[in-house]
């Protein structure tokens, strides 16, 4: 049987941790990802109908929020339909024939490098440098041939560009997931089957407000996920926050979302969709070494 195909905007390359979560939530296509070098580009080539749907990071276990996420979201006028917690295993790896003890520069993503702090403070040879992407990190080794110089990206990386693994699972704890958004350009419908969380968008004003906000999402008994201020942006003045509250129904949580309204100067509904289950917590963490050679 011939897979339907479907196009999906991802940030990183091939074999990114955007690309295997989108994988893993559409086992039922053929996932063709649209490459893209930041989250913007992503928001945008969604945007602009080069891509059917989007997946988006937005938290990590280990380091945390990527809190301008939400901000991209309403500045693109784009929304959440679904999510996925992925567990991320992180991995060194060169050239072949290099050894640790050869490298002088490792290069992943940002929130990879923060993933493996601990890891790292043990390798103080090692020059940390920032990229846009884990996979493309690894193409960039392979290509340019860079001896002396490891990335940090899955092993599925590893395996696409021809890389050898020094250490496995260097992430600081074995509970290390990222919660990945599937986002789209259609506002949600008005009662979506199964839908039992939402993500939203409120601007909030300085009378007291947020504990009357905070009174009424008690008062109907709605679990608070995540509420959060937002970083200001270039383009507005205005201070947002968002809060992903998770209730019994879709009914219930546009009902509570109609209550909050009058609280706020402004409210947006960036996303109401079926809560993800948290996956399971593995075995403890195990003193990383090196692979041996």
């Amino acid at each position: 049987m011939v897979q339907k195909k479907i196009k999906v905007a991802i940030q990183g390359g091939p074999a990114s941790f955007h690309e295997v979560a989108a994988q893993q939530y559409y086992p039922q296509y053929e996932v063709e990802s649209v490459a893209c070098q930041s989250f913007r580009q992503l928001c945008e080539v969604l945007q602009q109908g080069k891509a059917d749907l989007a997946v988006m990071a937005v938290e990590n276990t280990i380091a945390g929020s990527i809190l301008p996420n939400y901000n991209l979201l309403h500045q693109h006028d784009l929304f959440v339909t679904g999510e996925l917690w992925l567990p991320i295993e992180q991995n060194l790896m060169a050239l072949p024939g290099q050894h640790l003890e050869d490298l002088t520069k490792v290069v992943t993503h940002p929130m990879a490098l923060n993933q493996c702090m601990d890891f790292l403070r043990q390798q103080p040879h090692l020059q940390l440098q920032e990229s846009h992407d884990t996979a493309d990190s690894a193409k960039a080794i392979r290509e340019q041939h860079l001896e002396g110089v490891a990335a940090i990206a899955s092993k599925q990386a590893a395996a696409l560009y021809g890389l050898e693994m020094l250490a496995e699972n260097i992430e600081d704890r074995r509970d290390n997931f990222t919660r990945f958004l599937v986002v789209d350009q259609e506002r949600p419908q008005e009662n979506i089957e199964g839908a039992n969380k939402a993500t939203l968008l409120l601007q909030v004003s300085h009378d007291g407000s947020l504990a009357d906000i905070f009174t009424q999402l008690s008062r109907d008994n709605m679990h608070t996920a995540l509420i959060q201020t937002l970083p200001a942006t270039a383009r507005s003045h205005a201070h947002y926050m968002v809060i992903e509250m998770e209730g019994e129904c879709s009914e219930s949580l546009q009902e509570t979302i109609a209550k909050l309204a009058p609280l706020v100067q402004y409210q947006r509904l960036l996303g109401l969709y079926q809560k993800t289950k948290y996956p399971a917590q593995p075995n403890p963490k195990k003193k990383v070494n090196a692979l041996q050679h």
